[in-house]
């Protein structure tokens, strides 16, 4: 059977798959989907605006939330705490958002959630396409396409109104760009990333590093005035609540935190919220399944850093290398945010989820590591 075949298959399973996680999470179970909503909807209200986190929710939403079985982070008044996010996501879902407004809430979120799930897919033909420039085996491909669409926690994420499914829909498009070379796109892909997630500064120094300064003036010409105005407004550039509270705190109390957190405790939750995290009335599973997952990731990760050490300088070694420093990098910002975290709320912990932006670089590392292929 032809390959594309497979490829066709592994795309309508991911597809199926969604649409049956936006079924199954009940209204606004989705990590913090009331909020990203209450984005979409000031938009349709006050177009050519942005929201500040201070501005009220419709009361439609309002009534909508505090009728729901549980309520989660929806004191009253509530308030657009979203408006900390870029806009990118929230501007697309405006859209069908305006034609489907005669709908009630429950059936516009729900279409709004397929919407989300549609955008996230495109990761998997951007999976097969950066596989087959690493690996250049369609059989290696098709491999990491299933292993995307086999990942439980990566359906929680994206089976809701949020924007991580443009964020890991770009993620996996910036993994594609940087596996080629002359990409003109490259730099328009960042932009829009920049737009959607605080998390794509991470790849700036990519950029630098192989001296794309192109790319790099291109996606701050699309990008960077939403991070100055957050400088502007917060004195952050990301403009992130916890990381406008703890920079209020001043740098001092950043420094000191670093020696007070236990940072184990932190890469421990990072990982089970990065291997699955349930909605917000099914948080986690037995502990002991976690632990499964990170020994096979541990070992795996040995065995890839292992075969970089050994195989002789060229093109994959240099590929692979920067699938790694990817991964690391996108650590140290996890790793930065736990420490906004911590001198916010005195609490270690870390934000494993958001590694789904990455999810393409993962899979080819994974694949890499379980097939020996170097």
């Amino acid at each position: 059977m032809p390959t594309r075949y497979y490829l066709a298959a592994i795309w309508l399973v991911f597809l199926v798959r969604g649409a049956f996680y936006c079924n199954l999470i009940p209204l606004w179970e989705g990590f913090d989907e009331w909020g990203h909503y209450a984005f979409v909807e000031h938009l349709r209200l006050h177009p050519g605006t942005l929201p500040r986190t201070t501005d009220g929710v419709t009361e439609e939403i309002r009534q909508s939330v505090q009728t729901a079985p549980i309520r989660h982070g929806a004191s009253d008044p509530m308030t657009l705490f979203e408006a900390q996010q870029p806009p990118l996501y929230y501007w697309i879902l405006s859209v069908p958002n305006r034609i489907w407004i005669g709908a009630d809430i429950s059936t516009r979120v729900h279409r709004l959630r397929l919407f989300s799930v549609l955008i996230a897919s495109l990761t998997i033909p951007l999976a097969w396409l950066s596989a087959l420039k690493l690996f250049s085996s369609r059989a290696l491909a098709v491999s990491v396409c299933a292993l995307i669409a086999a990942m439980p926690a990566v359906m929680i994420d994206i089976a809701r109104i949020g924007n991580e499914s443009v964020a890991i829909a770009l993620g996996s498009w910036l993994i594609l760009l940087l596996l080629r070379r002359n990409t003109p796109a490259l730099g328009v892909a960042l932009g829009l990333g920049l737009l959607t997630k605080a998390y794509f500064l991470v790849f700036i120094p990519i950029l630098i590093l192989r001296r794309r300064i192109y790319s790099l003036a291109v996606a701050l010409a699309i990008g960077g005035w939403w991070y100055w105005r957050n400088f502007r407004l917060t004195g952050t550039w990301t403009a992130e609540v916890l990381d406008v509270a703890a920079t209020r705190m001043g740098w001092a109390a950043k420094l000191a935190a670093v020696a007070k957190m236990n940072w184990l405790r932190v890469l421990d939750v990072t990982l089970w919220t990065h291997i699955w995290t349930g909605a917000w009335s099914f948080l986690t599973v037995r502990s002991s399944m976690y632990r499964v997952f990170e020994l096979v990731f541990a070992v795996l990760a040995i065995m890839v850093v292992l075969a970089l050490l050994r195989r002789p300088i060229g093109q994959f070694k240099v590929k692979l290398g920067m699938l790694i420093s990817l991964e690391a990098l996108f650590a140290l910002a996890i790793a930065y945010q736990a420490l906004s975290i911590f001198v916010a709320k005195n609490r270690s912990f870390g934000v494993g989820w958001y590694f789904y932006a990455l999810i393409v670089d993962e899979a080819l590392l994974l694949a890499s590591g379980m097939s020996g292929s170097y």
